[in-house]
Order: structure tokens, then sequence, then C-alpha cells
């Protein structure tokens, strides 16, 4: 473990301009250790020990990390372009909204007199790297097995052979995409783009492509008998629903019908709920922070005073939705669909029907809407404090 003067050592290496960041730390122990922000550019950490250290936002351009073990560390937002990573583990970690252009992942080990630097196979087992951008990056031979690359931009990748057992795709854009010879067994591919993209040779059992785009997509030697193709992507309706979000929704709606004199409010905190159909529900006043929304349609819901704080949305249908008062704080919006919402300020009342004097408004606060339809939506009447538009 490095000592308080090793880290301060370090940090003080990486202050400043980044002439001062020719300092060679390869093979060092720097696991924890906090590089949030900085300046890294062409960083030499080859072979360095960096697991559960933290990286957001931090400028990696064309850094040199061949076998470096970054498993669990948190590189969000990082800037990775170009970077070599072949060899390297970065299981579990987090690499969503990273920039991984032109990164190289290809598996590598380097013989040294000491020891041996690095693995055949990079892996980015149980990584995040929703959307990320690794439009031309290399991933051949890879492990993305069970990682979450959704919404992810991997236009012109090469992924040949590389490992996307149980990974979630949904939406992401494989455009031209080299995946032949890839495994894809239980692969969700749900709104993908695969315009263009080789998977010729593919492993594709039980892979699901609903909803996917595959004009001109090579598919020789796919055994596709054990696939899921559909038109659309699915919809999970109220006959589908388990047994226990059944019960959750018939409490709400006692609560509503008697005006909070039995049932209670739903409460959704933390449940997955992707691609459910809630269109037309009245929802007023539930709890889904932190919950998983991904394509879920709540298309024309009475939403009003809900609490999505934390959720994730992204590709949600919120068209004509009732939104005075709901919470968005620190949500994942992107490509959502809220044409048309009616947002705003409501005022709060006491249990005995009478106001207290408060409003509560419409509050989109750090939630990231990139690429949401927001056609006949006034912002103005919502609080945008800290959130992405564009």
């Amino acid at each position: 473990m490095p000592t308080a003067n090793m880290l301060k050592d370090i940090s003080s290496l990486f202050e400043g301009a980044a002439k001062r960041l020719s300092a060679d730390l390869s093979a060092k122990d720097l696991r924890d250790s906090n590089f949030e922000g900085r300046s890294l550019p062409r960083a030499k950490m080859a072979g360095a020990n960096l697991s559960g250290s933290r990286f957001v936002g931090a400028d990696m351009f064309e850094a040199d990390l061949f076998g470096a073990d970054l498993a669990r560390a948190n590189l969000e937002s990082a800037r990775l372009q170009y970077a070599v990573l072949r060899g390297a583990c970065l299981k579990g970690a987090n690499l969503n909204n990273a920039n991984l252009g032109g990164a190289d992942f290809r598996g590598g080990v380097l013989a040294q007199s000491v020891r041996s630097v690095g693995r055949e196979i990079t892996d980015l087992s149980d990584c995040m790297m929703e959307y990320a951008n690794g439009a031309r990056a290399q991933f051949s031979g890879a492990d993305l097995s069970g990682a979450s690359l959704l919404g992810a931009n991997l236009e012109g990748a090469v992924l040949y052979g590389a490992n996307l057992s149980r990974t979630n795709l949904s939406y992401a854009n494989l455009r031209d995409c080299n995946l032949s010879d890839a495994h894809l067994k239980n692969t969700v591919l749900i709104g993908t783009d695969l315009s263009g993209a080789n998977l010729a040779n593919a492993i594709v059992s039980g892979a699901n492509f609903s909803g996917a785009k595959i004009d001109k997509a090579q598919m020789k030697g796919l055994d596709l008998s054990t696939s899921v193709f559909t038109e659309a992507p699915p919809a999970i309706a109220a006959d589908q629903f388990p047994a226990k979000v059944k019960q959750v929704l018939e409490s709400h709606e006692l609560w509503l019908r008697t005006n909070g004199r039995d049932g209670t409010p739903a409460d959704f905190e933390g449940f997955d709920l992707r691609h459910y159909d809630l269109s037309g529900a009245n929802l007023g006043g539930a709890i889904f922070r932190n919950a998983t929304l991904t394509g879920a349609n709540l298309a024309g819901a009475i939403l009003v005073l809900a609490d999505f704080s934390g959720a994730r949305l992204s590709e949600a249908n919120f068209k004509g939705a009732v939104l005075h008062g709901t919470q968005f704080r620190r949500c994942l919006l992107r490509n959502s669909d809220l044409s048309n919402v009616r947002v705003g300020s409501i005022p709060l009342y006491r249990p005995d029907g009478k106001t207290d004097g408060r409003n509560r408004t419409t509050s989109f606060e750090g939630a990231d809407l990139i690429g949401a339809k927001l056609v006949g939506v006034d912002l103005r009447q919502t609080d945008t404090t800290d959130a992405k538009l564009k």
C-alpha cells in the first residue's frame, strides 16, 4: 500500500503544467490514488498498480497503461484517446462517458527480467462503459463479458474475437464495427445500430437483437436459431409485471383513490423497470430514486411530484406526461423523449388539504439530457442548474 508521503510525492509530480508529467511511474504501487481532473497526457504508467484509483475527468491522452491494474478504478469522463491499455485489467472499472477513441485494448505481455507485464487477454469484464466514446478503438480478443456499454459509441471499432457474453450493448452505435468471431452469447443488443457491421462467424446464441438496425450487416456463418429478432424494442405490459410490482401499483392506486387514507405511495427505489410500459398511469407522488427505467414507456403518465432522483432513464418515453413538481435531479435522460411534457410548479398541501405556502417546481438539476427530445417544453419553468442539455 502506498504511504501518505508517497501519495504526497506523487501528487506533487502531477501539479502544474504538462511538462512536469514526464516522470516514469511504470510498475509503481499507486493503488487507491486520487488523480481526479489531473492533466496526465502521455503519462508512463505501464504495469502500475492503479486499482481502486480515481481518474474522474483526467486527461490521459496517449497515456501508456500497458499491463496496468485498473480494477475498480473510476475513469468516468476521462480522456483516454489513443491510450495504450494492452493487457491491462479494468475489471469492474467505471468508464462511463470516457473518451476512448482510438485506444488500444488488445492483449499484450512483455517479458522482463524480474517479471512479466500485461495479460494475453485484456480484462474489461463487468466494467461500466455507458455512453463512452470508443470509436475506432481496438478491442480484439478483449474480455468484455458482463460489461454495460449502454449507448456507447463504438463506430468503426475492432472487436474481432472479443468476449461480449452477457454484455449490455443496448442502444449502442456499432456501425461498421468488426465483430467477426466475437462471442455474443446472451448479449443484449436492444435498439443497437449494427449497420454495416461485420458479424461473420460470431457466436450469437441467446442474443437479443430486438429493435436493432442490421442494414448491410455481414451475417455469414451465424446460427440465429436461438436469437431474438423483433422490429421494435420489447415492451413489458402490465399483465407481465412481476407480482411485487403489481402489488406496489395496486397499493398506490388505493392510496390515490382514498386520498391517502388507505394504501401507500409507490416506492420503486432501486427497482429495475427497463422497458416497462407504464404509459398513461397515474403515478403522482411515486418514488423512483436510483431506479433503472431505460427504454420504459411513460407516455401520457401523470407523474406530479414523483421523485426520479438518480434514476437511469435513457431512451425512456415521457411524451405528453404531466411533470409538475417532478424531480429528475442527477438523472441520466440521454436520448429520452420529453416532447410536449407539462412542467412547472405546484403548491404543496398539508394532510388537512390546505396549502403550506410552498411550491415545488420540476427539477432537472444536474441531469444529463444530451440527445433528449424537448420539443414543446418550456425549460424556463424548470430548474436546470448544472444540467447537460447538448
